[in-house]
């Protein structure tokens, strides 16, 4: 397996959105993972578990966003709908009727970091690291990372971590509102069990009212979003200093496959 795979299971109740590794390799995407996302996504909403929880089979990184081919492939015609497709695909597993819980071990990284926004609460492991960091290759976030990181952590840390390009630990991102819940594997797995028998105890249809109803209020807002980050990105691949830090990234990068 030489891509990241995407599978859903539904138990007693409970779903698990997986994102599996490729063997020796971080979790990135690209569009073939992204339609696996969104078929996973559909299926969870067909299934209607209680909750879902979605995460990582490796504990080194949750995900760290695109894969070397896009990057390969990104230019001004291709933004756009790669953009539009994360936004869709974010926006499905956003709109599921119960709630999602991101469980974020090592690294979540860009897309891999709006992956986790879309999600109604994060869960962080003691050691993982966050961070919104297109702009060292001159990109901006495409996947509702500028409203979303706002919205988690207000306006003016959203520029500073993003004009720093800082990674963020797990401790000072549940100080910041980034995430939700830190612990070690075992405080996680035991929260786990503690929320999911909250949430199964409660009225789903309550639960569901209530997210509909936040989710509601900014559509308007995340769907004016999505027009503007493909609008800007298609600012920042006009750059040349953008497509000199791609390529210096790509040249690197090529030396140590």
């Amino acid at each position: 397996m030489n891509k990241t795979q995407v599978t859903y299971e539904v138990e007693n109740g409970i779903g698990t959105l997986l994102l599996v590794p490729p063997e020796g390799k971080p979790l990135t995407l690209d569009g073939e993972v992204m339609v696996e996302l969104e078929q996973a996504i559909a299926g969870l909403a067909a299934e209607a578990p209680r909750m879902v929880w979605v995460r990582s089979m490796s504990e080194r990184f949750f995900c760290v966003g695109a894969n070397l081919n896009v990057l390969q492939n990104t230019n001004e015609e291709t933004i756009v709908p790669w953009v539009m497709q994360g936004h869709r695909v974010l926006n499905m597993l956003e709109d599921l009727s119960m709630p999602v819980v991101a469980v974020v071990e090592g690294y979540a990284m860009g897309g891999g970091l709006e992956l986790a926004m879309a999600c109604d609460l994060i869960f962080a492991a003691d050691g993982a690291k966050l961070a919104q960091s297109e702009a060292g290759l001159g990109f901006i976030p495409g996947w509702g990372g500028t409203r979303r990181l706002a919205g988690r952590i207000g306006v003016a840390k959203a520029k500073y971590y993003y004009y720093s390009g800082a990674m963020i630990d797990a401790p000072k991102a549940a100080e910041i509102g980034l995430v939700d819940f830190v612990g070690s594997k075992e405080e996680i797995e035991a929260e786990r069990g503690r929320f999911s028998t909250a949430v199964a105890a409660n009225n789903s249809n309550s639960l569901t009212q209530f997210k509909t109803i936040l989710n509601q209020q900014e559509r308007a807002a995340r769907d004016e979003n999505a027009a503007v980050e493909a609008f800007r990105s298609i600012s920042c691949l006009q750059d040349p200093d953008t497509k000199q830090r791609l390529h210096d990234f790509l040249t690197k990068k090529g030396k140590k496959v």
